[in-house]
């Protein structure tokens, strides 16, 4: 299953696109249409988060709507936040950007909400600042000056009164990192949110965000609510910046989608550079189906496990328990006498002894008494071509497996100091440090380094993968593109051709980031690669092997992972500890609630 839509676009690709319907508009006499567009969307999203009813109603005596509302009821109190929510602040800067965030608040005051619009450049957008001024928006011109000039001065209180702010400084238009009075305005209200935190709702992009890849090279506007205007942006969801986005909403405009590039690069591959925001209930339940009334345990998938060791036995136990929560029919594990009692008094119907499986795991848990286990299993599933996850331990195993392991059927699933030091084995020298600075670049040199298919784990997962899709799929929806993509992989595999689908799991809980938390998601991509996979034979090459291991069904096991963790911690209401049991416990929850 291809996704081909959905694509997160680069800076330049939006304002590519943006200027077209820019110029279309202006072209029919009415320059701003787009802008006003934007700007209503904006501005629904902006009074939704504004409403009582945006809070949860059921919130405990330590959270915001008590506080703010101290000695109040529940309606007292939400009628309090009602009030200070009706004063909002915008921080316009002098381009496009700027003119949104100021027809915005000129919606808004229409509306009724008390608006101050703060000018932090002497050329605002001249009609959006019109609009403002007569729809009663209050208007404080800087004229280029930065914001700590404003400090104890009535105007500064208003900054800091309103509950909520609207960043309009800079847009997808900018480059490079912000400096000057910009880049101190930011700093000082960043200053600001870490001493009283508020509502800060960012016009695509917070203001400083500028590299496609996500890196932080300056002050950036740290934003509680990001809305994409039309599509997603590469920075919007890529680690380290994805931090600064808080929760992503796309506000859908008459153009919304965007579509693979499906003309080949000049090494012959299609999507080798996309990146898709992967945030789908219904792709995530269609992984894990539901088994047919004939199914036996052998039909719903066996997993083979080798995991687990005297030195580190609770892995073993997590491993089996993610693989389980997939709804493989039977997971058969092979580890040490500690580990196998740790796990069936937890799991009775775990198997200890070897057979028939669907699907192989070796890492979480191992040491090197485990070795020749390990490199057994994986040598098996490299000459049958089954799907092998190497975690963990394992990793470092992979320099010694690279000419026996069938790399489109394994899946390597390092954190990152792992993959670092996989790439450094491999030949290419990388820090840590650097591979948190530029995960998506490393995930995709991991792949490279060794045609495995990668899922890079950190604050947030990126799955690099690809599919071998048969000529004939691709030819519908690409004609010569395609039939000239096939003729330069025709000696690898005659009539397919290979697309690459990278894609970045929803952003939902820190707490996931817990010892053991890895080995649960090892052990459900291994059961939902070991479940049974629809295939189009009719459309497939003759002697062509099935698609196990896919793009869809590694991105949906991490986003049942991720959402597990989400509802787990969401029991706590997202304040306390969770813990690897309790995210594999919540994944059949979470399936559940996806599959209706």
């Amino acid at each position: 299953m291809l996704i081909f839509d959905g694509r997160a676009l680069s800076f330049a690709k939006a304002r590519a696109t943006e200027c077209a319907h820019v110029e279309a508009a202006t072209a029919q006499g009415d320059p701003d249409r787009y802008m006003r567009q934007v700007a209503e969307k904006v501005a629904d999203q902006v009074r939704y988060l504004c409403e009582p009813a945006a809070w949860p109603r059921d919130l405990p005596a330590t959270t915001a709507v008590t506080r703010l509302g101290e000695g109040l009821g529940i309606d007292e109190a939400a009628a309090h936040i009602e009030d200070m929510d009706a004063c909002l602040v915008a921080f316009v800067g002098g381009g496009d950007n700027g003119g949104d965030a100021l027809y915005t608040c000129a919606m808004l005051a229409e509306r009724g909400k008390v608006v101050t619009a703060f000018l932090l450049k002497p050329n605002a957008h001249a009609r959006a600042l019109e609009a403002a001024r007569e729809a009663g928006v209050g208007i404080v011109e800087l004229s280029g000056r930065s914001l700590r000039s404003l400090e104890g001065t009535p105007e500064w209180n208003t900054i800091c009164g309103a509950r909520v702010w609207i960043d309009g400084i800079v847009g997808i238009g900018a480059h490079g990192p912000l400096t000057g009075e910009l880049a101190e305005t930011v700093t000082c209200l960043n200053e600001e949110l870490r001493a009283h935190p508020k509502k800060v709702i960012a016009i695509d992009v917070p203001s400083g965000l500028t590299d496609d890849d996500g890196n932080v090279a300056g002050p950036i506007l740290r934003a509680t609510h990001t809305l994409a205007v039309g599509a997603y942006k590469r920075a919007q969801i890529l680690p380290p910046a994805v931090e600064y986005c808080g929760q992503l909403r796309m506000i859908g405009m008459y153009w919304s989608g965007a579509h693979t590039d499906t003309t080949p690069d000049a090494e012959g591959r299609i999507g080798a550079g996309d990146l898709y925001y992967y945030d789908s209930d219904e792709r995530a339940a269609a992984a894990v189906p539901i088994p047919a009334f004939a199914d036996d345990k052998y039909a719903r998938g066996v997993v083979g496990l080798v995991a687990g060791s005297d030195t580190y036995p609770g892995a073993g136990l997590l491993a089996t328990r993610g693989s389980l929560a997939s709804g493989v029919g039977m997971v058969r594990l092979n580890s040490t006498r500690r580990v196998q009692d740790l796990v069936l008094a937890a799991e009775p119907g775990v198997v200890m002894v070897g057979g028939r499986i669907q699907s192989a795991l070796i890492g979480p848990g191992l040491d090197e008494d485990r070795r020749e286990d390990a490199l057994e299993l994986a040598q098996f599933c490299g000459q049958s071509g089954m799907p092998l996850v190497i975690d963990a331990w394992a990793l470092d195993l992979v320099p010694e497996l690279v000419g026996t392991i069938s790399p489109d059927a394994t899946v390597l699933t390092p954190h990152y100091g792992e993959a670092a030091r996989l790439l450094s084995a491999l030949g290419h020298p990388t820090t840590r440090e650097q591979v948190a600075s530029s995960p998506l670049r490393c995930a995709r040199a991991l792949h490279e380094a060794t045609g495995c298919h990668v899922v890079l784990k950190g604050p947030v997962t990126i799955v690099y993968s690809f599919e071998d899709v048969p000529l004939s799929r691709r030819a519908e929806a690409d004609g010569e593109n395609a039939r000239r993509y096939a003729d330069t992989r025709a000696g690898e595999r005659p009539g397919l051709t290979r697309v690459y689908e990278p894609t970045v799991a929803r952003v939902t809980t820190s707490w996931a980031g817990v010892a053991g938390s890895g080995d649960v998601l090892a052990g459900l991509i291994a059961g939902v690669l070991a479940r049974p996979a629809g295939q189009d034979t009719a459309s497939s090459p003759e002697g062509a092997r099935r698609l196990l291991v896919t793009s869809a069904r590694l991105s949906a096991a991490v986003f049942l992972h991720a959402s597990a963790a989400q509802t787990a911690a969401m029991r706590r209401q997202g304040r306390a500890p969770i813990q690897a049991r309790d995210i594999a416990d919540e994944i059949s929850s979470v399936l559940a609630s996806i599959a209706q």
